[in-house]
């Protein structure tokens, strides 16, 4: 098995472990923990197979490290998808084109960033401690999310 198999298989696993989550804490009545608890997990997990790869000195623990990133990172998937339902209603499909335009413009403008940040520090691992502080900043963002808050009709 190649890496890109096995980081698309830990993508995979996240989105499934995520709903499974999702759907347990649920079905138990925490509505706001279910939205809250996966994505914070995730993101969590993000970070720290981002700073672990950074330490690793063989191919195949760089990969399991970078396998755990995305896992962690597809984690946030089911909980993302799921709060726009929650706060937007008929509006979820704007919500959730709104999230998903915010984050291809973060893809872009870390594309764009990666070239920079090496240049500016002669490394590439200023690059891969942004991506984990900004997955720390995440996960505490979504310790905050009020899915119960839904957005007004106009």
């Amino acid at each position: 098995m190649d890496g890109d198999t096995l980081a698309g298989r830990g993508g995979a696993a996240g989105n499934w472990i995520s709903g499974a989550v999702v759907d347990h804490l649920y079905k138990q009545g925490k509505w706001g923990l279910s939205r809250r608890l996966p994505a914070v997990i995730g993101f969590l997990l993000a970070a720290f197979g981002v700073m672990m790869f950074l330490r690793m000195e063989t191919v195949l623990s760089a990969v399991l490290f970078l396998t755990l990133a995305l896992l962690g990172a597809d984690m946030t998937l089911s909980s993302s998808w799921s709060f726009c339902v929650d706060v937007g209603h008929k509006h979820a499909g704007t919500v959730s084109a709104t999230m998903n335009m915010a984050g291809n413009l973060g893809s872009f403008i870390t594309g764009l960033a990666y070239a920079y940040l090496k240049d500016w520090t002669g490394s590439v691992h200023a690059y891969f401690f942004l991506a984990a502080g900004l997955e720390v900043l995440a996960a505490l963002a979504w310790m905050m999310m009020k899915p119960e808050n839904a957005l007004e009709e106009y």
